[in-house]
């Protein structure tokens, strides 16, 4: 099923499906009916728009950071260390 303008259990379905929207992973038809849907719908659109700003939030948050170099050869430094004495 797919949304139509308005109606509660097309409103239900924008909402079971609003991660597959925001991630791409819909067909073009489906994307296109959810749009519409959330355009005439004001509470699902409101609804969308607070879940895309926590998953913008969440990717800024979920960077890859990298360990300083000195770090990592105190970590190499202590392992061997660990198995000259084991």
């Amino acid at each position: 099923m797919t949304p139509s303008n308005g109606d509660e259990e097309s409103c239900c379905w924008v909402i079971d499906h609003l991660q597959e929207f925001l991630h791409g992973e819909m067909s073009e038809q489906e994307a296109d009916a959810f749009r519409r849907h959330i355009a005439a719908c004001e509470s699902c659109m409101d609804e969308a728009d607070m879940e895309a700003a926590v998953s913008r939030a969440l990717r800024r948050c979920n960077r890859t950071v990298a360990a300083p170099m000195q770090l990592r050869t105190r970590v190499v430094q202590m392992q061997v260390s660990y198995r000259w004495q084991a």
